[in-house]
């Protein structure tokens, strides 16, 4: 069983991998990648705002990984939830993720400002 599932996270780590673009591994460490990637700004980015102007674009692609990671862990959630999560550590993960979540949401919310001009 463990090792379905590390072979399972594995390969979904490379698919996000692959997806973003194969970025290099020492640019997916920067902290402004990290950051941007749980401020969710590959996806929040703004043409009109200044501040989103000026993120170099390597920088906005590698951060894609960590937004598609966090679609992976909420895919993986949504497959306990619709199982049924019959034991404690699925339904302890399922709450653990949707509260990790929200605190995400509310700091890409914050972190959305736009200075249009």
């Amino acid at each position: 069983m463990k090792l379905r599932l590390t072979i399972a996270v594995l390969a979904a780590l490379m698919l996000c991998y692959v997806v973003a673009g194969a970025p290099s591994i020492g640019l997916l460490f920067k902290p402004s990648v990290i950051g941007g990637g749980l401020a969710l700004k590959p996806i929040t980015y703004h043409w009109a705002n200044r501040l989103d102007r000026a993120i170099p674009d390597a920088e906005l692609l590698a951060s894609r990984f960590y937004v598609l990671v966090l679609a992976a862990i909420s895919l993986a959630a949504g497959g306990l939830v619709f199982r049924g999560a019959r034991d404690g550590k699925g339904f302890a993960f399922v709450l653990g993720w949707a509260v990790a979540l929200l605190v995400i949401l509310l700091y890409a919310q914050t972190e959305a400002f736009y200075t249009v001009g």
